[in-house]
């Protein structure tokens, strides 16, 4: 749980530096932001996961974004196939 809360925070943090690609102060907080996804990652996946690999060669928010829209959909549809099969 203490992992979503992280992750969710991480997800609108990046959402806000999407849209201003072009701050020096954005890209400092990307660099930090990236750390925190890599962390998280490393701790959900581990490092030889594809979600790690591509946020870890990556430097786009965008791309970040994606990968971690892709994490929250796929967790999305685990929680509704047990959710279906516990009924």
């Amino acid at each position: 749980m203490h992992l979503q809360n992280e992750f969710t925070t991480l997800y609108n943090e990046i959402e806000l530096l999407k849209r201003d690609q072009h701050s020096i102060v954005g890209e400092r907080k990307l660099i930090t932001l990236k750390n925190e996804i890599l962390d998280i990652l490393k701790t959900l996946f581990g490092e030889t996961s594809r979600e790690y690999r591509v946020v870890k060669l990556t430097n786009s928010p965008a791309t970040m974004f994606k990968v971690m829209n892709h994490i929250a959909s796929r967790t999305e549809t685990l929680i509704s196939i047990k959710t279906a099969v516990n009924m």
